[in-house]
């Protein structure tokens, strides 16, 4: 059981819903790390902004944007 509830749509207060939307609308799916956000509407909406600015308007080719997941990952020891 997680320690922090994970918000679903339904259960989210408005603000929430509507970023919620926002991630929907631009093909994401609401991924449970979002649902978790969603426990505090003001950082999920910075949250929401930064994958905003990395992804909507970016100018690094998709190749190249996996190329530094991975080593990000590798740097951090994390199983991507």
């Amino acid at each position: 059981m997680a320690r922090i509830p994970l918000i679903g749509y339904d259960d989210a207060p408005a603000s929430v819903q509507e970023i919620y939307s926002q991630f929907q609308s631009s093909g994401s799916r609401l991924l449970n790390v979002m649902k978790l956000f969603g426990n505090h509407d003001g950082f999920l909406r910075g949250v929401a902004q930064m994958l905003q600015a990395l992804y909507a308007d970016n100018q690094i080719l998709p190749r190249y944007r996996e190329l530094a997941w991975l080593r990000t990952s590798q740097l951090n020891h994390c199983h991507y």
